[in-house]
């Protein structure tokens, strides 16, 4: 199963349910993630999930849809 590594840098508040949202997304699965860093724009959580690429694609698409201004999501194929 491929793997996919999500970087989310925006609000403290919003970090642990953009983690959820993708966990629980259908064919997704989180496997690992690191605590949450101070950034810039509030915290960096970065994020591996396995998922085939359609399914990983919705579900950082429908995570995209809830956030605010300023807060972003960046998908990158993880190292193999």
């Amino acid at each position: 199963m491929p793997a996919y590594r999500v970087r989310y840098e925006g609000p403290r508040q919003l970090a642990m349910g953009v983690a959820t949202r993708l966990a629980d997304a259908p064919g997704v699965d989180l496997t690992s993630s690191t605590p949450p860093q101070n950034s810039p724009d509030g915290v960096r959580l970065d994020l591996v999930v396995e998922g085939a690429a359609d399914d990983v694609l919705d579900a950082v698409g429908v995570a995209r849809s809830t956030l605010p201004d300023g807060a972003r999501l960046q998908l990158d194929a993880a190292d193999q």
